[in-house]
């Protein structure tokens, strides 16, 4: 009997060790990826986050939806017209048994001029949803928001072929911020969909001129 006890323990604790072995490599080679990917568009990568941007970017909704944020796998430099980041996001929800990690390929773009504020989440990803926009009662076609309707309007619109992947987007200040979850999405690391989002923020600078005396009126 315990013969049999120890050789269930051993064959278990070998399966920890096959079973980490192979997340480390997978990590590992997805890491590798993504640094040949920012090597390709020019721009820089770090694996770790060089900008503390949980601190940088804790503005945006997504980065205070749950504890221990981590951002790592971080590309920058000039993505398209703008300066840009993009980085893959975890955080926790839960406590102990019941602790979950999330995790979203971010792009967060900087437009160099002020647009209406608006978050905007996608009802695929809505059991996550932040509390700026639950029980929210403002649609725009798969998105629930909060801010500037236009806007919203016009990112859905330039948005459609990221929409049935989660998509969620917010726009802050001068700053864009497009946030993929993984779970429910098979392409949601940021090099699978940056050229769509250069498109999204192409739309979004696009309204800038028709929006910005809005913006910046008083009240």
């Amino acid at each position: 009997m315990q013969i049999a006890f120890m050789a269930i323990l051993v064959v278990a604790f070998l399966a920890a060790v096959v079973s980490f072995t192979v997340i480390g490599l997978r990590h590992s080679a997805h890491t590798k990826t993504l640094s040949n990917y920012a090597h390709r568009r020019g721009v820089l990568f770090s694996h770790e986050d060089p900008f503390e941007i949980p601190l940088r970017y804790s503005q945006f909704a997504i980065i205070s939806c749950g504890h221990s944020p981590r951002a790592y796998n971080v590309m920058y430099g000039q993505l398209g017209h703008w300066p840009g980041r993009a980085f893959t996001f975890r955080y926790e929800v839960g406590h102990g048994t019941r602790r979950l990690s999330r995790r979203y390929g971010i792009i967060v773009l900087e437009l160099g001029q002020p647009l209406p504020d608006v978050l905007m989440w996608n009802q695929a990803d809505k059991p996550q949803a932040p509390l700026e926009v639950r029980g929210g009662d403002k649609n725009c076609d798969d998105w629930t928001f909060v801010g500037d309707g236009d806007l919203a309007r016009t990112l859905s619109r330039s948005a459609q072929a990221l929409k049935d992947r989660g998509l969620n987007i917010q726009v802050s200040g001068r700053s864009l911020m497009l946030a993929m979850p993984a779970q429910g999405s098979e392409k949601w690391d940021y090099a699978d969909w940056l050229d769509d989002a250069l498109s999204i923020a192409a739309t979004a600078t696009g309204l800038n001129e028709e929006t910005c005396d809005r913006t910046n009126s008083p009240a």
